[in-house]
């Protein structure tokens, strides 16, 4: 008799999870994704005419295992149509990236760069992390006036919980 991997699996001792991921707008700028872990904060421009000029608009994160988190947007911060913005972390960026865009360059250079990448731009920030979710995370997006625009939230759930 041949054992498979299966044969050594104590069913017992293995946790069962479900993560329900949660997403809501006020406009055409959404969160796309947010990283459980922490290394990347994907958002979209669902507009297929408007750009949005993102200066001062903030994201806000907070974490079951982590102190709350604000990032500000670098001045004429422009999404164009139709565009996905990543947003990642340095370290993590360092292992993803090859052709990102710095958070200290000027805003020509992000412009000129979303010109010739219409549908999707990668940004290494200065952030380390956006801090890990082991459990939950509540991400918002504020725009200048703090106006909340939209809001990405996840929440991991063991077999014994409900929703």
């Amino acid at each position: 008799m041949t054992e498979t991997l299966d044969d050594e699996i104590d069913h017992d001792e293995l946790t069962h999870t479900k993560t329900i991921f949660r997403r809501h707008s006020k406009g055409s700028v959404m969160f796309s994704g947010c990283s459980p872990s922490g290394d990347v904060i994907i958002i979209d421009n669902i507009s297929s005419t408007k750009s949005f000029d993102l200066t001062g608009w903030h994201i806000e994160r907070q974490t079951d295992s982590q102190p709350f988190l604000r990032y500000t947007f670098p001045d004429q911060f422009i999404i164009p149509p139709w565009a996905t913005v990543e947003l990642w972390t340095s370290s993590a960026a360092t292992r993803t990236m090859t052709n990102e865009i710095e958070y200290h360059q000027s805003s020509e250079s992000i412009e000129q760069q979303q010109q010739q990448q219409q549908s999707f731009v990668r940004i290494k920030t200065k952030l380390l992390t956006w801090n890990t979710a082991l459990q939950w995370s509540v991400n918002r997006l504020l725009d200048s006036n703090g106006h909340e625009r939209a809001i990405f939230t996840h929440r991991t759930l063991s077999s014994l919980e409900e929703e």
